[in-house]
């Protein structure tokens, strides 16, 4: 039989290094320009693979459209200071 060590972590990790507030925080697009422009590109998804799906190229260019503008929409909101603050180093 295999015999099974349980240990705490590493010994030799120096724990007064670890930025906890940046793991915390990691600002991985919690702000409203990321989700807004998240939410339009799957809703653009979601038509481009109905269009595809039902083979109408109409439907498909109009998620695809759709895809571009979410993108759009999240660059002018973040712009405008909606988005994550940058990270002071």
């Amino acid at each position: 039989m295999s015999q099974t060590v349980a240990r705490n972590g590493a010994t030799d990790l120096d724990k007064s290094t670890i930025d906890y507030a940046a793991i915390a925080d990691p600002g991985h697009g919690n702000s409203v320009a990321g989700w807004t422009g998240v939410i339009i590109i799957l809703i653009g998804v979601a038509i481009g693979c109905v269009g595809f799906t039902i083979h109408t190229a109409m439907i498909t260019y109009v998620g695809v459209g759709v895809v571009v503008l979410g993108l759009i929409v999240g660059i002018i909101l973040r712009a405008v200071g909606l988005g994550n603050k940058p990270k002071k180093k």
